[in-house]
C-alpha cells in the first residue's frame, strides 16, 4: 500500500513538472528523478521482540492483541519462532496470518525462566506445553504439593521434552 502512494506521488509530481508558472521565462520546469530504492517495497514489519505499545498500535494491531503480545513477551522474554504467537489465547490460526504479516524477528532474546511449582496452566502454555503436559504436571504438584528436581521432572516429560526445557525450568526462587 505505502509503495504504491509513493508511485502516485512521484507521478504526481512528474505531472506537475511537466507544468511552469507565471510567465516568467526563467521558470524551468524540474526533473523527477526516480531511485531504485524509491520503487522497492519497504520492509514494514516492526520487531515483535522489541516494538513498543504505540509502534504496534500504528501499525493496525488491536489494543487487545498488543496488551496480549506485550504479556506474552514480558512472561517469557519474548518470541523465538512467530508461531509462539498461537500459543496465546484469542490468537487462533487466522488471526496467526494477519497478525505475522506485520512481524519480524529481529532481536534476540533470552527466555525467561520458568518457575515450574508457581507456574498456572496459561504461563506453561506461553512456554509451549501442551495440554495433556499441563495435566500430568498438575496432577504430579497435587499429589507430591511440589516439583523438586530434574529427575522428577523426567517422571512427568517425555525425554526429549524435557531437554527442551531443562535449561529454563527452575524450582524454586532464591
Amino acid at each position: 500500500m505505502k509503495s504504491c502512494k509513493g508511485i502516485l506521488i512521484a507521478v504526481m509530481l512528474a505531472i506537475i513538472s511537466s507544468f511552469t508558472f507565471g510567465e516568467d521565462e526563467t521558470s524551468k520546469p524540474f526533473k523527477l528523478i526516480m531511485s531504485e530504492n524509491m520503487l522497492e517495497k519497504k520492509d514494514n514489519l516492526i520487531d515483535i521482540n522489541s516494538a513498543s505499545k504505540e509502534e504496534m498500535v500504528s501499525q493496525g494491531i488491536g489494543i487487545g492483541y498488543v496488551g496480549k503480545i506485550l504479556s506474552y513477551r514480558e512472561k517469557t522474554g519474548g518470541f523465538e519462532k512467530m508461531e509462539e504467537m498461537k500459543r496465546i489465547k484469542g490468537i487462533g490460526d487466522a488471526t496467526y496470518e494477519k497478525l505475522s504479516k506485520k512481524f519480524k524477528i529481529e532481536s534476540e532474546i533470552e527466555k525467561s525462566s520458568l518457575y515450574i511449582n508457581e507456574a498456572n496452566d496459561e504461563l506453561l502454555k506461553y512456554f509451549g506445553f501442551e495440554k495433556k503436559e499441563i495435566k500430568k504436571i498438575r496432577e504430579y504438584i497435587n499429589k507430591n504439593k511440589r516439583i523438586d528436581n530434574n529427575i522428577q521432572l523426567m517422571e512427568i516429560l517425555s525425554k526429549k521434552r524435557y531437554e527442551e526445557y531443562k535449561e529454563i525450568i527452575k524450582y524454586d526462587k532464591f
